[in-house]
């Protein structure tokens, strides 16, 4: 199988990233339910109360607001002064990255998309500052895969799954080839060791089989 074949793709990892946690303000109470509080498979989620925050699941969250019932609080991580402030580390420390939320880039995609009134008139700001550092960060990957030089390790904490899964098909890709050319190498000697024990004739006295 190809190895980009076996990477997710965009869709899959916004779903997985569906159940990371946000905090929203509802909009209404739940009818016939005394606490207030919702269960699902995933557990109960709640109390549901007018402009008390609350945290729910990312997908429930997007449901909430798309039928106008709750306001979706942007996470701290995506506060201006904090981007601004990871954006330098990224810049300055070239051979570390900052550490943000796994699913980072999955969760701004679907906020932006889906939910631009979070940032309400910081939206742009917010949208380049996001960004800005995915940009640095990729540039990092590939000036960090590019520089490799014999046996050495790379530090590669605080990787986003997307930026994960970007790696996963390099690496995949690599390994692959380096396996086909062990295989290629391994071949001739491998036949040379099989014509030689054929045409060797046996050494020491032949044995002489009953009759």
């Amino acid at each position: 199988m190809a190895a980009t074949q076996a990477l997710f793709s965009s869709y899959e990892l916004e779903f997985f990233a569906e159940d990371e946690t946000i905090s929203i303000v509802p909009n209404f109470t739940l009818p016939g339910c005394s606490d207030n509080t919702l269960e699902c498979i995933g557990g109960a989620y709640g109390p549901f109360l007018p402009n008390r925050p609350v945290d729910v699941p990312l997908w429930m969250a997007m449901a909430l607001h798309q039928r106008k019932k709750c306001r979706i609080l942007p996470p701290a991580w995506m506060d201006i002064e904090s981007l601004k402030m990871v954006e330098e580390l990224e810049r300055d420390r070239s051979d570390a990255f900052q550490p943000l939320p796994f699913h980072y880039l999955e969760i701004a995609h679907m906020l932006f998309t889906h939910a631009k009134d979070t940032f309400g008139g910081n939206f742009y700001k917010v949208h380049d500052l996001v960004e800005s550092v995915r940009k640095v960060r990729m540039t990092k990957i590939h000036s960090g895969l590019k520089s490799l030089a014999g046996p050495m390790t790379v530090k590669l904490n605080n990787l986003s799954a997307m930026e994960c899964n970007l790696m996963r098909g390099l690496f995949q890709g690599a390994l692959d080839r380096f396996w086909k050319l062990a295989q290629l190498q391994a071949a001739p000697d491998a036949g040379e060791f099989e014509t030689q024990a054929t045409s060797s004739p046996p050494s020491g006295p032949r044995r002489q089989f009953r009759t």
